[in-house]
C-alpha cells in the first residue's frame, strides 16, 4: 500500500490507541509525515524575498509585492516576507514559505549567514518563523515584552504564541534537530521547543535580498520535507 498521508494518520492513530503512541513525540511524528502533493508553477517561482501582502497597518504595506532591500529598514525592523524558489516544491512539499527579515546590530556568527550594512554595523537576517519547531505555531518578533514563564523582561526576541518558546535572533549558534541534523538557529531562551529557530541565508543581488537554497534541510520539519 503506497503510503499517503490518510494511511499514515490511520497508522498513527492505531498505534496511540494501542498505547504504544508515547514511544514517538508529536514532532517526531510530524516529521514522518510525507509532503503534501502540491503542484506548484514553475514560472511563478521566485528566490527574492517579497515584502508580504495583505498586511494593513504594517510599515511596509506600500512596498507589497516588492523585493525587500536593505536600505528599506531601521535597526531592529522586522518585515514578513515571502520565498518561493522552485526548490520548495521538491524539498519541503510546497510552493511558499512566509519568513521575517529584520536589520540587526551586527555580531560575528551572522556574517556568514546575512547581508552586512551600514559599514559592517548592522546585518540583514531571515528567520524561518513559518512554523516553530515545538507544534509548529508561528513565532512571531518582539520589540520587548516580558516572558510569562520567567517573569523577565527581554528586547528583539521571537516569541511563539501558542507554548512561549523564545527565541534569540542576535545569538546564531548551531543546534541539532529531533533527527540528529545539525541547523544553525535562532538560540533557543527558554520554553518547550526542542531546538532553536532556523534561519534562511541570504544574499545580495542587484540590490534585492535572495534567500539561499543550500540549507533547506534546516527547514524540514513540523510535515515540510
Amino acid at each position: 500500500m503506497p503510503v499517503t498521508r490518510r494511511n499514515f494518520l490511520k497508522g498513527a492513530l492505531a498505534l496511540a490507541g494501542s498505547g504504544m503512541g508515547g514511544a514517538l513525540s508529536v514532532p517526531a511524528l510530524m516529521t514522518l509525515l510525507p509532503p503534501p502533493v502540491v503542484r506548484c508553477n514553475p514560472d511563478e517561482a521566485y528566490d527574492s524575498l517579497l515584502y508580504k501582502r495583505r498586511e494593513p497597518g504594517a510599515w511596509y504595506e506600500p512596498m507589497a509585492g516588492k523585493a525587500a532591500r536593505k536600505e528599506d529598514f531601521k535597526l531592529n525592523q522586522a518585515a514578513m516576507v515571502t520565498w518561493a524558489p522552485k526548490e520548495l516544491e521538491q524539498e519541503l512539499g510546497t510552493c511558499e514559505v512566509v519568513l521575517t527579515l529584520i536589520k540587526l546590530p551586527a555580531e560575528d556568527a551572522m556574517a556568514e549567514w546575512g547581508i552586512a550594512n551600514d559599514g559592517g554595523n548592522t546585518m540583514m537576517m531571515a528567520y524561518h518563523t513559518y512554523k516553530c519547531p515545538h507544534l509548529c505555531c508561528k513565532p512571531v518578533f518582539m520589540e520587548e515584552g516580558v516572558s510569562s514563564l520567567s517573569g523577565g523582561s527581554y528586547e528583539t526576541m521571537f516569541l511563539c504564541p501558542c507554548h512561549l518558546s523564545r527565541f534569540d535572533p542576535l545569538s546564531i549558534v548551531e543546534d541539532t534537530d529531533e533527527l540528529g541534523r545539525q541547523v544553525m538557529v535562532a538560540e533557543l531562551i527558554e520554553g518547550p521547543a526542542p531546538y532553536g529557530l532556523p534561519i534562511v541565508p541570504i544574499i545580495e543581488r542587484d540590490g534585492e535580498l535572495i534567500g539561499q537554497t543550500d540549507k533547506l534541510e534546516w527547514l524540514k520539519y513540523c510535515g515540510q520535507g
